[in-house]
């Protein structure tokens, strides 16, 4: 096994110094070291070779080399754990190999912990992967525990890390699709239960996920019409109302100059200058968007309602070709006319998703 973790690595050549004085360099030590572990089984490897070496450099690897130590035996704890466990053959070659590598209690302990703790939070995520933690996955991480000899603070830290992080992402997973049925409410709590975690949501998160509920609400379930001031025709529904709406347009606004050219200029008297440029008036047009009107919107299911302080105006919903929405507000699209801009103080979100869902139910 330990063959095909350590890989044979040439040493490293000797500088004409080191030649004459019949030294060698010292990291081949640690070269020679890795060699042997790469060429015979761990438990065939004796002390006595480790020393030999140690002779042959004239180093001592515990004190000069003590992390590539340390390395050698992570290398092969790691490999050990790929399955997850550790078998009786497992744990009587990573004795002695601790022993050839003159390696104390507290530095494998470390080791342990380190490469155990990884090994553990990777089991504890893939045992919730599914938002389920079953009985015998707690058996399995329990037992996983004891083999990899975690300290049962971290082993609890990890598993309420772990837990908690996955309802975390569930629940931004709702926020990045926008909506949030009911179907996703029931399992979030389903999630919570089964993995034994407290769903705890700050104030502007508990916003977020009220306003998605609401948005898969008004897309998917029978929408409720509101009484209005208005005189509505037979058949007619009023789904919202909008007040302090400002219709805008776009309009053409001719502009003026007066001059162009340099603004160069020459004295001809005293007190008194020509330019260089030339005084002929010039204008052009340019689009701006012009505040139209301002008053209360209604929404219903036959078409849009404006009753502005200037005027009133109605936009029939199977003349609506296209709706650009805003933040604050709605670009209409229309067959004829003017493209209206509507602002809103507020509610703009859920004026342009019912306002697509009436649309889109148009269509059919």
């Amino acid at each position: 096994m330990s063959q095909q973790l350590y890989q044979t690595a040439p040493l490293v050549e000797r500088s004409l110094f080191q030649k004459l004085f019949k030294q060698h360099p010292e990291e081949n030590a640690v070269i020679e070291l890795n060699n042997l572990l790469a060429t015979k089984p761990i438990r065939q490897i004796q002390q006595d070779d480790v020393i030999a070496i140690e002779r042959k450099y004239k180093v001592s690897l515990e004190k000069e080399f003590r992390l590539n130590l340390e390395e050698f035996y992570a290398v092969y704890l790691n490999h050990c754990l790929a399955d997850k466990s550790l078998s009786g053959d497992e744990l009587e070659d990573l004795r002695h190999l601790k022993t050839i590598l003159s390696l104390d209690d507290s530095a494998v302990e470390k080791l342990h912990v380190k490469i155990g703790e990884q090994v553990y939070r990777q089991s504890f995520e893939a045992a919730v992967a599914d938002g389920r933690l079953t009985a015998d996955e707690e058996a399995f991480l329990s037992k996983l525990e004891n083999e990899l000899r975690l300290p049962k603070t971290l082993a609890e830290k990890i598993s309420v890390e772990t837990r908690t992080a996955f309802i975390e992402n569930y629940v931004t997973g709702i926020i990045q699709d926008q909506r949030l049925s009911p179907d996703e409410e029931k399992e979030l709590h389903v999630i919570a239960t089964s993995l034994n975690i407290q769903i705890r949501l700050d104030d502007e998160t508990k916003k977020q996920l009220a306003k998605l509920k609401l948005y898969w609400a008004l897309e998917n379930l029978e929408l409720p019409d509101v009484q209005t001031d208005i005189a509505l025709q037979r058949a007619e529904k009023c789904f919202i109302v909008i007040l302090n709406v400002n219709w805008y347009e776009l309009r053409s606004v001719r502009q003026r100059t007066s001059y162009s050219g340099y603004s160069t200029s020459f004295r001809v008297a005293k007190g008194f200058y020509l330019r260089s440029g030339s005084h002929t008036p010039r204008s052009y047009s340019v689009d701006q968007m012009m505040l139209i009107d301002s008053g209360n919107l209604y929404l219903t299911n036959k078409r849009i309602i404006f009753i502005g302080n200037k005027k009133n105006s109605n936009i029939r919903l199977e003349k609506i070709l296209n709706i650009t929405p805003y933040t604050d507000g709605v670009e209409i699209g229309k067959e004829t006319g003017k493209t209206p801009l509507l602002q809103f103080t507020d509610r703009a979100d859920v004026f342009c998703i019912i306002l697509e869902r009436l649309l889109r139910e148009q269509s059919f």
